[in-house]
């Protein structure tokens, strides 16, 4: 009995011959510290120099300025997470997974960065936010260099 036929990939052409999972996952990872750091900046800059003093949802006034402020920031801040996951994989050659992975990172960002903002502005406050905005962007800083790295190795490979 012979052994059956080997499968052809079902890819194709666009199958990578390398492994990018390293650097998928250190893109995604610098990406949500990258929107943690954007996160928690804009809840400082809301908390502390907008005078909110609402303590609960019937004493927000919906045409305040820092309303307006913290709703474009968080969908700015959603953009900005999945532009810096698109910016670090850029040795994934296609698309559609740079793409892909963008979007994920940008909904675990923001889904990430909102409970860790709300969890210290209430531990913590103002001077907590400023905290973890000063340790996401160290970290940042650290994974997106380790993304950088990896990209690189993966170019000279591919080379």
């Amino acid at each position: 009995m012979s052994a059956p036929p080997i499968s052809p990939n079902p890819l194709g052409d666009a199958a990578p011959t390398e492994d990018q999972v390293p650097l998928a996952v250190r893109s995604m990872l610098a990406a949500v510290a990258a929107g943690l750091t954007w996160f928690a900046a804009l809840t400082f800059l809301v908390a502390t120099f907008a005078g909110n003093t609402a303590q609960t949802l019937a004493d927000v006034n919906p045409n305040a300025a820092y309303v307006n402020f913290l709703v474009y920031g968080a969908v700015l801040g959603v953009v900005f997470t999945a532009f810096m996951a698109w910016h670090f994989m850029t040795a994934v050659a296609s698309n559609y997974r740079r793409g892909g992975l963008a979007m994920v990172a940008a909904f675990a960002g923001s889904v990430i960065s909102g409970a860790l903002t709300v969890m210290i502005r209430q531990l913590a406050g103002s001077r907590g936010l400023a905290g973890l905005c000063a340790v996401a962007l160290v970290i940042t800083v650290i994974l997106g260099r380790r993304a950088r790295a990896e990209a690189e190795r993966l170019r000279r490979l591919a080379a």
